[in-house]
């Protein structure tokens, strides 16, 4: 029996593997990942954000930094290098190919294809091969980043960035050399042209290490100097950080406008707009960032406070302006992320917390995944205000899926119906994500067993986004007997998208539908129809004042 313990101790201790290393059958599962994702972009229409990011991407390629909107960001032109580059072919199949906008989302799959690596890598240095396959099969059949993988959005690289964080942060807590410094600050630097919620990584994974050092520290690494070694390391550590970020964020702005002095910035938020008036110091200092990105960060700043431009947020049901809902985030994983994967994550944690040799790698691993999750699980659930879909959360799905892979720790000690249920498990959910192939967006699980109530629960990106208007064109022209409804009652058949029916931009207008009829079907999971017979709008109008003054 001890020897089955020791052997299983350094199985479950075996430590970081310093070499990235090749297995065929990982890149062929990203392969059907990347083949999966091309053959849903390929049905699926633009969502609405699509062209404003690829637009701008184009942009900044062209030399333009001028910011259209506060939520675009220098890596969309990732996404515009096909088309940029189709410019300076001549005319021909492979001009045209470049130019379709399936080439723009592709390079978004291209990006998730190296993600989904490193959720193996980073998964199999922690916990070893068996495990890193979960959590491999777990991210590359997740259908929420399956959708977010084949947009022009930038969604799936601010969860690429957190990721590359995070494996970077624990790279250089194991091994303090100068190839780990550079690979920190880079992956902050990085993480700054992706998203502006990424500027919270650089704190955030700040304190991770300090706290790290701390613990290490506290258990008995006090050799003489230690302190003043370890300031020594931060000191170079955050300078080279600024560094870093500094260079990165200019040259994907194309430097432009950079030096701006801080008082002739033109500032929409309170934030902002206070520093200008009470710090006049600081208006005289010139910012070596480019105007675009801190002009976007104000904007951003500025909409979420205001909660202009986002409509009514959406939740259960329920409809509010402005305050969002505490706990919405939470609610939409476990409505919209696959039932298997949510088993196999709480089984982890579970036994994580029953096991002491588990837990004893806290300080040393696991506090790299545990801490961003938990700090962006508060952060979404109780203090951001725009709450218009599951993807603002996605940051924290691979860490998920990597300590999902601890499960498996014990692989050739399991008994035979534990492997067989873990392959269920995974058969489950790869059965349950294609059943919605191609429109992966609006996605839920079989807690909401019946597809067209999904609207009952959430709505906005987390449901219809624009992806199923070709389906929706193509279901009119084939049913021409269907039509959209108006504000007035009256009856026939009806298709009307999830959005417009609760009401995200004005409540009013399709409260008689919504408050009085349940939809007969569904188009492309995020449009629904309804049939109003005659009797039905008769007995409406009898009993409620909809008909009232038309």
């Amino acid at each position: 029996m001890n020897m089955i313990m020791n052997i299983r101790s350094k199985n479950i201790f075996s430590g970081y593997q310093k070499k990235w290393t090749y297995d065929p059958v990982s890149f062929l599962i990203i392969f059907l990942f990347f083949v999966n994702g091309v053959w849903s972009a390929s049905q699926i229409s633009k969502t609405y954000d699509e062209d404003t990011h690829l637009e701008f991407g184009l942009s900044l390629l062209n030399g333009n930094a001028e910011r259209p909107w506060e939520s675009v960001m220098p890596i969309s032109a990732w996404n515009a290098l096909p088309k940029f580059i189709s410019a300076a072919l001549p005319n021909g199949s492979v001009r045209d190919i470049l130019e379709m906008h399936i080439a723009a989302r592709i390079m978004s799959l291209l990006f998730s294809c190296g993600v989904a690596y490193l959720v193996f890598h980073f998964s199999r240095s922690l916990y070893g091969l068996i495990p890193a396959f979960f959590s491999l099969l777990l991210f590359v059949f997740d259908p929420n980043i399956l959708s977010h993988s084949q947009l022009v959005t930038t969604d799936i690289y601010a969860t690429g960035a957190l990721l590359l964080t995070a494996f970077s942060t624990w790279r250089y807590a194991q091994n303090r050399n100068w190839s780990n410094r550079v690979l920190f600050a880079s992956s902050l630097g990085f993480s700054l042209v992706t998203k502006f919620t990424a500027m919270s990584y650089i704190p955030l994974f700040f304190l991770i290490l300090i706290l790290h050092d701390w613990q290490r520290m506290r258990n008995g690494d006090r050799r003489s100097g230690e302190n003043l070694r370890t300031f020594h390391d931060y000191v170079i550590l955050a300078s080279l950080t600024v560094v870093m970020s500094v260079i990165v964020l200019n040259v994907a702005y194309r430097f432009h406008r950079s030096f701006v002095p801080f008082g002739e910035y033109a500032f929409r938020s309170e934030v902002f707009d206070g520093f200008q008036k009470e710090l006049p110091l600081l208006n005289k200092v010139p910012m070596p960032v480019p105007y675009a990105h801190l002009q976007g960060f104000d904007w951003i700043l500025a909409f979420e406070n205001s909660g202009e431009g986002h409509g009514y947020h959406y939740f259960l049901g329920e409809l509010r302006s402005g305050e969002g809902f505490p706990g919405y985030f939470v609610v939409a994983f476990l409505l919209k992320e696959p039932i298997s994967s949510q088993i196999i994550i709480g089984l982890a944690v579970i036994l994580y917390l029953l096991r002491q040799d588990r837990r004893s790698r806290f300080w040393k691993h696991e506090m790299f995944l545990f801490i961003p999750v938990a700090f962006y699980t508060i952060y979404f659930n109780f203090f951001y205000n725009s709450q218009i879909g599951i993807r603002y959360y996605l940051i924290i799905f691979p860490l998920l899926h990597i300590f999902a892979g601890s499960l498996f720790v014990d692989w050739a000690f399991l008994p035979k119906r534990a492997k067989l249920a873990g392959a269920l498990a995974v058969g489950y959910l790869v059965v349950s994500t294609l059943s919605y192939f191609p429109y992966y967006l609006p996605y839920f699980n079989e807690i909401i067993w019946n597809r067209n109530n999904a609207y009952k629960y959430l709505a906005d990106s987390n449901l219809d986004w624009g992806q199923g208007r070709d389906a929706l064109q193509k279901y009119l022209i084939d049913n021409p007997d269907v039509s959209y409804p108006t504000r007035f009652v009256r009856s026939g058949t009806f298709v009307i998208g999830a959005n417009d029916l609760v009401g995200i931009k004005d409540p009013a207008v399709y409260a008689w539908l919504r408050e009085n009829f349940e939809p007969i079907d569904n188009v492309a999971y995020s449009y629904l129809v309804f049939e109003v017979t005659s009797d039905s709008k008769r007995e409406l109008c009898l009993n409620t004042s909809y008909c009232a003054g038309k």
